[in-house]
C-alpha cells in the first residue's frame, strides 16, 4: 500500500478539514501513487453523480471510464481543462501530479461544474446569431437603392452634375446637395454613397422638414427608457446609431430648427451624442450628405442657420440643375417613366410627338417628380394607349413654342452670367467680395462657385 493512504488519513485527521474540503462548491478527488482513489468530496460526488462506496479505494480508470489520470501518475505532468459529461452535468477537470522530492506519490483532481455556463454560452451563441440576423436585416432596410446608373439623363448640364458626384463620392467628406424640390437630390445621395467606400454600411435617409423640433431630436439621436412620457420601454436606438459605420442622409436641412442644429455640430465636431435623458456619451463613424431647396446663405443672414454648421456641412457641394435648365433629359425621363408604368400595369403607353412638344414648352416648377406626376395624370385618363395633348392636364400645356423656350432658356444662361460677372467686378472676387456677391444675388456662395464654373468665368 501507498504511503500516501496515510498521508490522506493523515489529513482527515486535521480539525475541519473534512468541513473545509467539503464546503468547496468544486468536486476533490485524490488517489494514490497506483491510481487507486482514496478521497473524494460531497461536491465530486454530487457532480459525478458516484457514491463513496462505489469508488474509494478502487483504481480510477475502473470506475471512471476513460480517465486522463493515470496519464498524469506516469508522466507527472499536469493537464488541465479535461471537458466530461455525465447525465445533463457538464464538467471541467484539472488533474495535477502530487510531488514530494521530485516523486510522484498521487494525483488530485478538480473538478468544476461547467452546466450552466455551457448554456449560457449556448444562448449567447443563440443571441449572436439573432444579432446578426437583426444587423442584417437592419442593413438591408437602412441601404441606397439608387446608383448613377439609375439617374436618367442625356444633357450635358446632368451629366457634368454626374461626374462631379463621381468624384464626391470617392471621397469621405461631408457633402452638401443644392437643388429645386423634385430635382432628384435624394437619387444623388443614394448614388454617392452606394459608389463610395462605406456602400456595404448602412444609409440612413430622413427628411428634417417632416418631423417637429423634439421628434427630430428623438429620431436623431434616440432616447434612454423613460427619458420623456410617451418613451418605448427599453429606450429607442437614433439614427446616428444606425447609420454608424455608414452615411447619414439629412434631407431638407435648411429646415432643421436653430437649437438642434447646435447638437448636430457637437456631433459633427466631436463624433460623440449622448441619447436623450442618457449619461454616457456614444461614439459613432458617419458621413453625412445633407440637401436643401433653400437659400442657405440668406438663412444665416436671417440667423435661422449657423454658419459653423453650414461650413461643416459644405465641405463639397453639388448643385443639381433644374428640369427646366436641361430640357434634353425631358425624352430619356419620359421613356423611364413609361417603361416602369407599362411594367406595372402591363401596358404599352407611348407618347404622341406632339405630346413631346407641349413637353418641352412647360417651366415644370416641380421639376422631375411633377414630369412624372404628369405623365400619370395622362396616362390613367388617356382613353388610348397613346398619350396625346388632350390628356394632358391643362397648366401643363401653358408656355411658349419649342423654338421661342429654347431661345429663351438661352437668354436666360446669358442674362444669367452677364448678371454674375457684374456682381464681381462690383464687390471682387475676394472670398468675402464672393460672399457679397451672392447675396446681392439672392443666391448661396456654393451656387455662385459652381455658377463660375458652369460659366467658365
Amino acid at each position: 500500500m501507498s504511503s500516501l493512504a496515510f498521508d490522506v488519513n493523515a489529513l482527515q485527521k486535521i480539525p475541519l478539514f473534512d468541513s473545509i474540503v467539503n464546503s468547496l462548491h468544486d468536486g476533490i478527488l485524490i488517489t494514490d501513487d497506483e491510481g487507486y482513489i482514496k478521497y473524494v468530496n460531497t461536491s465530486y460526488l454530487r457532480l459525478t453523480g458516484v457514491t463513496s462506496s462505489a469508488v474509494l479505494n478502487k483504481k480510477v480508470q475502473v470506475v471512471r471510464k476513460g480517465a486522463r489520470l493515470p496519464e498524469v501518475l506516469q508522466t507527472g505532468k499536469a493537464l488541465l481543462g479535461i471537458k466530461r459529461k455525465v447525465n445533463d452535468v457538464e464538467y471541467i477537470a484539472d488533474i495535477s501530479p502530487i510531488l514530494v522530492n521530485d516523486r510522484v506519490i498521487g494525483a488530485i483532481s478538480v473538478v468544476r461544474d461547467i452546466t450552466e455556463i455551457v448554456a449560457l454560452s449556448n444562448k449567447l451563441r443563440d443571441y449572436t446569431h439573432r444579432v446578426l440576423e437583426l444587423r442584417n436585416k437592419v442593413r438591408e432596410i437602412h441601404r441606397a437603392h439608387h446608383c448613377f446608373e439609375d439617374i436618367v439623363s442625356s444633357s450635358k448640364e446632368m451629366e457634368k452634375a454626374k461626374d462631379r458626384a463621381r468624384r464626391m463620392a470617392a471621397s469621405d467628406m461631408s457633402v452638401l446637395i443644392l437643388g429645386e424640390s423634385g430635382s432628384g437630390k435624394e437619387l444623388f445621395a443614394h448614388a454617392i454613397h452606394n459608389a463610395g467606400p462605406r456602400s456595404a454600411s448602412p444609409f440612413v435617409p430622413i427628411n428634417c422638414a417632416a418631423f417637429s423640433p423634439q421628434l427630430l431630436s428623438s429620431e436623431l439621436f434616440g432616447y434612454e427608457e423613460g427619458a420623456f412620457t410617451g418613451a418605448l420601454k427599453g429606450g429607442k436606438l437614433g439614427l446616428f446609431e444606425i447609420a454608424n459605420g455608414g452615411t447619414l442622409f439629412l434631407d431638407e436641412i435648411g429646415d432643421m430648427e436653430f437649437d438642434l442644429q447646435s447638437k448636430l455640430l457637437r456631433v459633427l465636431e466631436t463624433g460623440e451624442f449622448m441619447r436623450i435623458g442618457g449619461t454616457k456619451p456614444i461614439k459613432v463613424d458617419v458621413r453625412i450628405i445633407s440637401a436643401t431647396n433653400r437659400d442657405i446663405s440668406r438663412l444665416i443672414h436671417e440667423l435661422k442657420f449657423r454658419e459653423d454648421l453650414y461650413y461643416r456641412l459644405n465641405v463639397i457641394s453639388l448643385e443639381i440643375p433644374p428640369l427646366r435648365m436641361r430640357l434634353d433629359d425631358i425624352p430619356p425621363l419620359v421613356e423611364y417613366f413609361l417603361d416602369k408604368y407599362n411594367r406595372r400595369l402591363k401596358k404599352r403607353y407611348v407618347v404622341s410627338k406632339s405630346t413631346i412638344e407641349i413637353l418641352h414648352r412647360y417651366h415644370y416648377p416641380g421639376n422631375v417628380r411633377e414630369l412624372f406626376n404628369i405623365l400619370e395624370f395622362a396616362a390613367s385618363t388617356s382613353e388610348t394607349e397613346e398619350i396625346r395633348p388632350n390628356d394632358l392636364p391643362i397648366f401643363s400645356k401653358v408656355g411658349p413654342q419649342p423654338s421661342i423656350r429654347r431661345s429663351l432658356s438661352r437668354v436666360a444662361r446669358s442674362s444669367e452670367k452677364e448678371a454674375i460677372q457684374e456682381a464681381l467686378k462690383s464687390f471682387g472676387t475676394s472670398l468675402e467680395g464672393k460672399r457679397k456677391a451672392a447675396g446681392h444675388l439672392g443666391i448661396s456662395l456654393a451656387t455662385l462657385y459652381n455658377k463660375i464654373r458652369q460659366y467658365d468665368i
